[in-house]
């Protein structure tokens, strides 16, 4: 059932609007019955309609939706016993289920990064499933032993076939070209591309470079000619990451070994960094690690990149990188710890807010309709308790986003907790 959307008025509230890190301290936010922003300001210049619902915002802090451009709602970290008895309905099911999850965590907004159908941007764009809004890449782009091959030694295919989701592995310029076209044919907004080894592949390693140079341009090439959103890169290893600059691609998602020469040429291009911390640290996690949820191929090559990766990230804030929130989370993870790890390895508190929100938003293609709390905006927005710029490790508990709202709808209202 689609929730009707009613104007409503948040007063008492600290708001930090997504552009400037000077909060308003006695803040009121004004939304209509479009489901958008109409008014937010300080108390005293902002005029409160006497039909609205009246929420009580009193020590909590109102901030914009948070959008998180990697997630995998269809995909978990699970023992592979677990993994080959899923069904396609079985993958369907679990992204209805995350995506209402992450929306209710604070997640309004989401890029899919891979193996979740565009019926399920259509279910939840349609209201009749909650979830966030949603752009997605059907299937990654993976040259054959790539990130996105699921073979393994036995020959066992790691993979549940799913029919709107075409096959991604390609070699050559040609046959890229095919898979590309397939992918936007199947509602792909986004093309993602492969481009290094992985962590949780069994049969490649994140400093392999995969996918020429001219492979990723024409990938590149097709989706810019079919006018979707445009290309992210996932690339670990550095020669990877420089390939796929090389060729135009539209985001680096991971950057784990991203060097001097890597990060030039993301400053020439504007090209911004997807770093993606969420899952580093879930497969670090010892008890999923004792549970076997994580492969043992998979904590070798983590605790080879671990370190480095944040060791990099702070390398390129400093060189002014641009820097996008993506958590890489699954079905079970919690997206919004992602602002605590960027904050905490060099991008300092407010950058990180806006890495989350407006940021993102512009990467999406979406800075007209949301991630930052302006009139004429959608209202999309979260209130936390406390305040993010002294304390960003509240990101790390989900009790501490107590409202969220999309659209004008409430989705969530845990303030009496």
């Amino acid at each position: 059932m689609v929730v009707p959307v009613r104007p409503a008025v948040f007063v008492g509230a600290r708001l930090l609007d997504g552009r400037s890190p000077d909060a308003i301290a006695d803040g009121v936010l004004v939304t209509d019955e479009k489901g958008r922003i109409v008014a937010a300001g300080p108390a005293a210049a902002v005029s409160i309609p006497k039909d609205a619902q009246r929420i009580d915002a009193t020590g909590l802090t109102i901030l914009p939706g948070i959008i998180d451009c990697h997630v995998h709602l269809s995909l978990r970290l699970e023992p592979v016993a677990e993994q080959v008895q899923r069904s396609a309905t079985d993958l369907v099911v679990r992204a209805l289920g995350t995506g209402r999850d992450f929306l209710e965590a604070g997640v309004t907004t989401i890029r899919d990064a891979g193996y979740t159908p565009a019926g399920i941007k259509r279910a939840f764009a349609s209201g009749a499933f909650p979830g966030p809004r949603t752009q997605v890449s059907c299937t990654p782009l993976s040259q054959t032993g790539g990130h996105g091959d699921s073979w393994t030694q036995s020959g066992a295919i790691l993979e549940t076939e799913v029919s709107d989701l075409p096959p991604g592995i390609a070699d050559g310029v040609d046959a890229v070209r095919r898979a590309t076209r397939l992918q936007i044919r199947a509602g792909a907004d986004w093309i993602k591309v492969m481009a290094t080894g992985g962590v949780l592949s069994a049969a490649d390693s994140p400093d392999a470079s995969q996918f020429t140079i001219d492979e990723i341009r024409a990938i590149v090439e097709e989706a810019k000619a079919a006018g979707i959103k445009g290309t992210f890169a996932h690339a670990e290893g550095t020669a990877g990451i420089k390939n796929a600059l090389r060729a135009g691609i539209g985001s680096i998602e991971h950057g784990d070994l991203l060097d001097d020469e890597g990060i030039d040429l993301m400053l020439e291009g504007g090209v911004p960094l997807v770093p993606t911390f969420n899952i580093n640290f879930a497969l670090m996690d010892e008890d999923r690690v004792a549970r076997g949820d994580v492969p043992p191929w998979a904590i070798e090559k983590m605790r080879y990149l671990f370190d480095k990766q944040q060791v990099n990230f702070r390398h390129a804030v400093e060189r002014g990188v641009r820097v996008v929130m993506g958590t890489d989370s699954f079905s079970g993870m919690y997206p919004p710890a992602e602002l605590a790890y960027m904050a905490e390895f060099g991008l300092g508190p407010f950058r990180a807010i806006q890495a989350a929100t407006n940021e993102a938003a512009a990467l999406l293609g979406l800075s007209e309709q949301v991630g930052t709390l302006e009139p004429g905006k959608l209202a999309d927005l979260i209130a936390v308790t406390g305040d993010p710029l002294v304390e960003p490790e509240l990101w790390r508990d989900s009790a501490r986003i107590v409202f969220v709202m999309q659209g004008g709808r409430i989705v969530a209202d845990r303030r009496g907790a």
